[in-house]
């Protein structure tokens, strides 16, 4: 994993030195949840900000790499999960903040409408690593990768639609993790969708 996040900075690096790119920042707020064989898990709301730039391939195809603070996780029901006692009071439920510094790589097509607007349709694989976790059970915190064995790299897919008004953009992305973030025999992977709003320089 360390070897394709150095290979897609790489690459970036790369695109940054030809002319014919446009830097562009994003943020956006949306729900994050989490799937697998671990149930009772509900969604919670999360954002993300990033930087990215576009590399035209041809008048309307461009590689679209960028570099994002994504927060995800999730919310563990508190009527299924009991966490054990503590001055006679029994601790449920819980939440899984997860933050994330992650390189989505996408392939992005753009349909010109008018001299105005443009939709853009967008996909490809992101690359993510876990900067900071924590399960937070009312007012306890436990450290995610001090505590316990929570694995910190992730990677996905990652669809998306942008409405292009001249220079400001208006979106809606979805992704969905691949890796388990337990070391466990139970399997919990990420989940999120977010609505975005960014500026082309």
């Amino acid at each position: 994993m360390k070897k394709i996040l150095c290979l897609v900075a790489m690459l970036m690096l790369t695109m940054v030195a030809s002319a014919q790119i446009t830097w562009n920042v994003k943020g956006g707020i949306g729900f994050s949840a989490c799937y697998g064989s671990t149930e009772g898990l509900k969604a919670q709301m999360v954002g993300k900000a990033g930087v990215g730039i576009e590399y035209p391939l041809s008048a309307n195809f461009s590689l679209m790499p960028s570099v994002e603070v994504a927060i995800k996780g999730c919310e563990f029901d508190k009527d299924k999960y009991y966490w054990g006692e503590e001055n006679g009071k029994t601790y449920r439920g819980g939440n899984l903040e997860i933050t994330y510094l992650q390189i989505p790589v996408l392939g992005a097509y753009r349909f010109n409408l008018n001299d105005s607007w443009n939709i853009t349709v967008k996909a490809g694989p992101y690359f993510a690593y876990g900067i900071d976790g924590k399960f937070k059970v009312d007012d306890q915190k436990i450290d995610l990768y001090k505590d316990t064995n929570a694995k910190r790299f992730d990677v996905g897919a990652d669809v998306g639609v942008d409405f292009e008004y001249h220079r400001f953009v208006f979106g809606a992305e979805y992704e969905i993790g691949f890796a388990n973030m337990s070391s466990g025999d139970n399997t919990i992977k990420n989940m999120a969708f977010y609505l975005t709003v960014g500026y082309k320089f």
